[in-house]
């Protein structure tokens, strides 16, 4: 073979050589780059296609709470009460929800609360709202307080300051809670946690709550009782009928007029009776007062009904049954018995939310939604 054949075979050879030494780093440098055009966005539709429904409030809060509550606004829309009791609200209160939306009623879907630290000084609540929200106003007034940040977690995007976060799950439903807590819904939205629906005590309290004859009633709610509960309970005097109680649960229906029916849970039926004589005797006594007398206000506490029900294979501890049904004229006359006092009261500031208007006489209610005892 020619010399300068065998030289230009060796050359080749070499560059071979080098080529497969850098294949590695090539491939590396290869992802890179590729990496660097789509990895965010990537990285984000991969976390966001485990997002689950923000349908279900409750299901977003995190475990660990001791009392939720879950309001269905948009079942409240058509029921004419709802306003008057709407404008009944401090204008501070008022000024709050301005921050969120331009009408309760109208713009807000369903709200979802819960509740830590209950007795102590240190309460702690969770807000996750779902409607048509102006969460803009919320997130300036956030960016406004000092010493507040802006920070992505799992893609989020998040406004904090030490005490306080809010973020945005979705285009209709927002987060109001602290750092933790905020960050704990973010992780169960994102799928790579488990909410307060899988809380079982606290989920079986809410069991307990009464149905509805047509649907859930708008607002259902249950609590655990600590300790600390059960000390601060017992220091309010009125409230010692739950001394005792493990849980309460309690569902709000409307139709004509609204019921109220609550349920606690009691370790023995004896118990659970003394509970029942107790709330008897504070009622007669309520209503037999002067002042109540006078204003014809002990109509509005005599329609309360109270029994305690041995346990049974449905249900697995005694339980006190408390049930109040107010018809439709007689909460008329209470709204505008209260609105009267309202007016009576100093006036507060002026509102920051301006009043709506009250729907007419020809809203349509919805169909009754008496409580069932389950």
């Amino acid at each position: 073979m020619p010399r300068v054949a065998v030289v230009r075979q060796a050359k080749l050879m070499n560059m071979r050589w080098f080529l497969r030494g850098l294949g590695p780093v090539l491939g590396l440098l290869g992802l890179l780059v590729g990496g660097v055009g789509c990895g965010p966005r990537a990285i984000r539709g991969d976390l966001e296609h485990h997002n689950i429904s923000d349908e279900d409030l409750l299901a977003l809060l995190p475990q660990g709470q001791e009392a939720v509550v879950d309001i269905d606004v948009a079942a409240l829309r058509s029921w004419p009460p709802s306003r008057s009791l709407l404008d009944l609200l401090p204008g501070s209160a008022r000024a709050k929800l301005g921050e969120l939306v331009a009408d309760p009623l109208a713009d807000i879907d369903s709200v979802g609360l819960g509740f830590q630290g209950l007795g102590t000084s240190g309460v702690e609540a969770t807000l996750l709202v779902r409607g048509r929200l102006h969460s803009s106003k919320l997130w300036q007034s956030m960016q406004a307080r000092p010493a507040s940040r802006e920070v992505t977690y799992h893609g989020m995007a998040i406004v904090e300051d030490s005490t306080q976060a809010v973020a945005r799950l979705t285009e209709q439903t927002l987060v109001v809670g602290s750092r933790l807590q905020v960050r704990q819904i973010i992780d169960i939205f994102r799928g790579v946690d488990h909410g307060v629906r899988k809380q079982s005590s606290l989920m079986t309290a809410l069991a307990m709550a009464p149905s509805g004859k047509s649907g859930r009633p708008p607002i259902l709610a249950a609590v655990l009782l600590s300790p600390d509960l059960h000390h601060r309970l017992h220091d309010a005097g009125m409230l010692r009928v739950l001394d005792e109680a493990q849980a309460v649960a309690l569902a709000m229906a409307v139709g004509d007029g609204f019921d109220i029916g609550v349920v606690a849970s009691y370790p023995m039926l004896a118990i659970a009776g003394e509970a029942v004589a107790q709330i008897k005797a504070q009622a007669a006594e309520l209503a037999g007062r002067p002042l109540a007398k006078l204003l014809s206000l002990d109509r509005f506490v005599m329609p309360l009904v109270a029994v305690a029900v041995p346990k049974s294979p449905k249900r697995p501890t005694p339980e006190l049954h408390l049930a109040y049904r107010l018809p439709g004229d007689d909460l008329t006359d209470l709204l505008r018995r209260l609105s009267e006092l309202k007016r009576a009261l100093p006036a507060s500031p002026p509102d920051a939310v301006p009043t709506t208007g009250a729907p007419t006489d020809s809203a349509t209610p919805p169909g009754d939604r008496t409580l069932q005892r389950k």
